[in-house]
């Protein structure tokens, strides 16, 4: 009976200490997300600080206390690339204008929210009919590049030294859109060669790992052009890598996955398994 209670109060104690480390790694998680969102906010925000003036209007000065926006907005959001997010009047549709206070995107355009911005380009989500509706990217000064469907909930550009594009994600998990920065879709229903972009090639060559998904045969990777908008290599391989030393690709056997051929940067074998391992 003693053995048991004991068991009993062993089985108690390791179930509070099962409780107690689940709510320490609740809690981490929720520190690291928390220091990730500051430390985004703040390299965002770090050459530039939204003052608020006596006359009850807002502006934006740089590091070294200058005035570069004056104080005449009712409300400023600095945004990703250091432009900014401002509204005339409260309420009032707000207008995107950079540090010398020049329009990229005007009010007429009744943005609801921006996404994300790069390079004078801004991922927008329009209020329409009481509510925020579709995606739109855009490219100052006031051009629509691309509306995305409906469906597409969430969108931001893929920022790489290589090649920076936009992809898009419905509410569904994976379920997304890769859309280049003239507003040219670079996945979905009309290429048929692939659907997800994995990752660039370094060196930069234009080069991406693309996937497809092929049904009872998973997902397969191949090799994509995005400057040529070609593919190089079929997705029709378990993985594929680029050899900087070589400057080949390695294209792995999609039953055999550790092994692989050889290809060149045009697509064309230069050696299959057999003759490598020789």
């Amino acid at each position: 009976m003693n053995r048991l209670k004991q068991k009993e109060k062993n089985n108690i104690s390791s179930l509070s200490n099962n409780i107690k480390t689940m709510q320490a790694y609740h809690k981490t998680i929720s520190i690291l997300f928390l220091l990730m969102f500051i430390f985004k906010f703040s390299a965002y925000s770090q050459n530039s600080t939204v003052v608020a003036g006596t006359n009850g209007k807002y502006g934006v000065k740089n590091n070294k206390g200058e005035t570069i926006i004056p104080e005449k907005y009712a409300s400023i959001l600095i945004l990703a690339d250091d432009n900014f997010l401002v509204y005339e009047e409260d309420p009032g549709w707000p207008m995107i204008i950079n540090r010398k206070g020049e329009v990229l995107v005007s009010k007429t355009n009744y943005i609801g929210k921006v996404l994300d911005a790069f390079d004078n380009h801004f991922i927008c989500q329009h209020y329409k009919d009481g509510q925020l509706a579709d995606l739109v990217l855009l490219k100052a000064p006031d051009i629509v590049l691309y509306n995305f469907p409906l469906k597409y909930i969430h969108a931001e550009f893929v920022k790489d030294s290589c090649y920076t594009y936009v992809s898009a994600q419905t509410s569904i998990p994976g379920e997304k859109l890769s859309v280049d920065m003239n507003g040219k879709r670079l996945t979905g229903p009309e290429n048929i060669n692939f659907h997800y972009i994995k990752g660039l090639f370094k060196p930069c060559n234009g080069y991406a790992v693309v996937l497809k998904n092929k049904g009872y045969e998973g997902t397969l990777s191949g090799v994509y052009d995005l400057n040529n908008k070609k593919m190089i290599i079929p997705c029709n391989f378990s993985d594929v890598e680029f050899e900087n030393k070589t400057g080949l690709i390695k294209a792995f056997d999609k039953v055999k996955t550790l092994t692989y051929d050889l290809y060149d940067i045009s697509g064309q074998l230069v050696k299959t398994w057999e003759q490598i391992k020789k």
